[in-house]
């Protein structure tokens, strides 16, 4: 079952009707078009930002903003329901709502039971 009307559609999108965002440097086909861009950015234009603290290299200034802040400077984002932390508060909630609210949207094609897309 799908969490949020988003993701049933994306997961109708993808599983249904077929559609992928093909890489047009190899064989990689993406189901989203950010992640086919991420793949393009990580995979073939090679990762662009070091971390003046660590041997880390990110493909992405965000990414590498993530990574100091969860891994330098301590600030992770703790479920008050569980032991789970998360590394943003978007993930965080994303969490909250999926293991602890029920909040759930059922293919009417198949039967659907993930919690989120991408865990798949």
């Amino acid at each position: 079952r799908a969490t949020t009307t988003t993701n049933l559609k994306r997961h109708k999108a993808v599983k249904h009707e077929g559609v992928r965002y093909p890489c047009d440097q190899c064989d990689y086909q993406a189901t989203e078009s950010r992640h086919l861009q991420q793949h393009k950015v990580s995979q073939h234009d090679g990762c662009k930002f070091q971390c003046d603290q660590c041997n880390f290299q990110a493909a992405t200034k965000t990414y590498l903003k993530m990574h100091k802040k969860t891994k330098h400077e301590g600030i992770v984002y703790p479920c008050d329901q569980c032991d789970y932390k998360a590394s943003t508060s978007g993930n965080l909630k994303s969490h909250i709502k999926v293991n602890h609210d029920g909040v759930r949207y059922p293919c009417d094609q198949c039967p659907f039971k993930g919690r989120l897309l991408q865990h798949l």
